[in-house]
């Protein structure tokens, strides 16, 4: 899809990293521009056998297969103005590098728009370059409490909580991509590119904005919860549930699916009681009560046979994967989700593919990632002389 278009990519861990990934993996050429002791996910792990390695980390594998590293010093005059001759040939930006600091090195979108007026320039930041906080440092952690997810996530009376993996910055990546698309898509129309911000805070705010629809239907104040979602988000179930090998999440909120399920489990004695007819009560009224009995009715089956269940009968359950557990699933091998790679002096791994695929277009290969700086003098070259 992106076959002949050209990413610049600046900014450390994950965010704009794995944006830059999944515009490489749509077919782009990705540059990334490295400091000179490298990028911060090359010092993070896991590695093999638990050695440190900044040549060996698993997560800077998974987010930079493909790409081009090149090494610069963006405090030297003379590596900008290389960057800046760079940035005149690219059709993407992709930064991750806090505003004031691009601003100081004459590397922001105002800037480079003047000698690029094509450019699609994209900043993927904690809270945005623009607003009260545009210019303060933070992290995936912020923007959950900024947008109330470390709040409403966790149990009652228990310590706000993160969201774990890096969670934020992977979907502040997944956004900047495909704001990216979009605005490639108008490029070819007008011929003009155009600044994308994405803020970490922002994306996550629109997830937990759901809470006020709860309010305005049901009257429903959004409160931490457990394994819960909060008053079940308005008609139960909605929630995280034991069975006998693991956890399933099931959302039977329609009637339909809620006489479904109980259908599948038997249909219990209890069933038919108006108590557990009323689903807006059960949520938010005596939710413990009914959990406790649909647990009963869960304890005594593996996730595997409440997964076919589900799809037998027509109603919403899915089960709990654990990592390991995703590496032998039917449909991921059924896509091809996984795929291996032979990485020099570690040996094949999996590494999870696109989150989507087209009908009648093949994975692009994967490649081992970028030594640090391997790729400094080649693209200098092709960018810088003339």
């Amino acid at each position: 899809m992106l076959s002949g278009l050209t990413v610049v990519e600046t900014g450390d861990f994950v965010a704009a990293p794995y944006g830059g990934r999944l515009l490489f993996d749509l077919g782009a050429r990705v540059i990334k521009l490295e400091p000179p002791a490298g990028e911060l996910a090359r010092r993070y792990g896991p590695f093999p056998g638990g050695v440190s390695h900044p040549e060996k980390s698993g997560l800077f594998t998974f987010l930079n297969t493909g790409k081009e590293s090149v090494v610069v010093d963006l405090a030297d005059a003379t590596a900008r103005e290389r960057v800046r001759t760079l940035a005149a040939r690219a059709d993407v930006w992709v930064s991750g590098l806090p505003r004031r600091q691009m601003v100081d090195l004459g590397l922001d979108w105002d800037t480079l728009r003047a000698v690029n007026p094509g450019l699609v320039y994209c900043a993927v930041s904690t809270f945005g370059w623009s607003g009260p906080y545009c210019d303060r440092d933070g992290g995936g952690l912020h923007a959950a409490a900024l947008a109330s997810v470390s709040w409403a996530v966790g149990n009652p009376g228990r310590p706000p909580l993160d969201l774990p993996l890096a969670q934020a910055d992977f979907q502040g990546g997944v956004n900047a991509a495909c704001a990216i698309l979009a605005a490639l898509y108008a490029r070819r129309r007008t011929g003009s590119g155009q600044f994308i911000d994405i803020a970490l805070a922002d994306v996550l705010a629109y997830y937990t904005g759901i809470g006020a629809t709860l309010y305005v239907y049901y009257g429903l104040e959004w409160r931490r919860d457990g394994q819960r979602a909060s008053g079940s988000m308005g008609p139960y179930p909605l929630g995280i549930f034991p069975c006998k090998d693991g956890l399933v999440l099931m959302i039977c909120r329609t009637p339909r699916d809620w006489d479904r399920f109980l259908k599948a489990m038997g249909s219990p004695a209890w069933a038919d009681n108006p108590r557990y007819r009323d689903q807006i009560a059960m949520g938010r009224d005596y939710p413990d009560e009914v959990d406790a009995l649909v647990r009963d009715l869960l304890k005594d089956h593996t996730r595997d046979t409440l997964f076919q269940m589900a799809r037998e009968q027509g109603f919403s359950l899915a089960p709990l994967r654990t990592v390991a557990d995703t590496l032998d699933d039917a449909q991921f091998a059924h896509r091809g989700f996984y795929r291996a790679l032979d990485l020099p002096g570690i040996g094949e791994v999996q590494l999870p593919g696109l989150p989507f695929r087209y009908a009648n277009e093949d994975a692009r290969p994967l490649s081992a990632p970028p030594r640090l700086g391997e790729h400094t003098d080649a693209v200098f070259r092709e960018f810088c002389e003339p």
